[in-house]
């Protein structure tokens, strides 16, 4: 289970910056992986930090890169690697998931930064750089669409 396959692949495309900064065409998954290997701008990065309004310390962290070399990416035009571009996508289904979910983008983010139960606590924003972690916030905001959990 993936957090590509929990939301349309559409709604992640427009979160990133659509075609603007995916000029591919991306009709499913495999469109999407095709542009992670391709190389994957860093305004895909910054149209998500924007959306989930996270500083550059936290997408950087959530990336698993320093905040100079993201920024170095940025200024010198290249592209992200494929393991940060699969992040990215992966982020972007969170996102469209939860706003799927809450349909309201303060209600989410009062979500993401608030303990939750179902996570033995932790803060559903601090699970956001593991791959595991962004599957369990999906998992939930799939329980939570359907009624099973509150």
């Amino acid at each position: 289970m993936t957090v590509v396959r929990k939301t349309s692949v559409a709604s992640m495309v427009d979160l990133m910056g659509g075609p603007a900064v995916i000029p591919q065409l991306v009709r499913n998954e495999l469109d999407l992986l095709g542009v992670a290997i391709k190389g994957m701008s860093v305004q895909a990065v910054r149209a998500l930090q924007q959306r989930l309004q996270f500083s550059n310390k936290e997408i950087s962290a959530v990336l698993g890169i320093s905040e100079s070399t993201l920024a170095r990416r940025e200024q010198a035009q290249r592209a992200l690697t494929l393991d940060e571009g699969e992040k990215t996508i992966q982020l972007s289904g969170v996102l469209a998931k939860g706003l799927e979910v809450f349909e309201d983008q303060d209600d989410f983010q009062h979500w993401l930064a608030t303990s939750n139960p179902a996570l033995g606590g932790i803060k559903p924003k601090a699970l956001l750089s593991s791959a595991i972690g962004r599957e369990q916030i999906c998992d939930i905001l799939g329980r939570i669409q359907y009624g099973h959990y509150s």
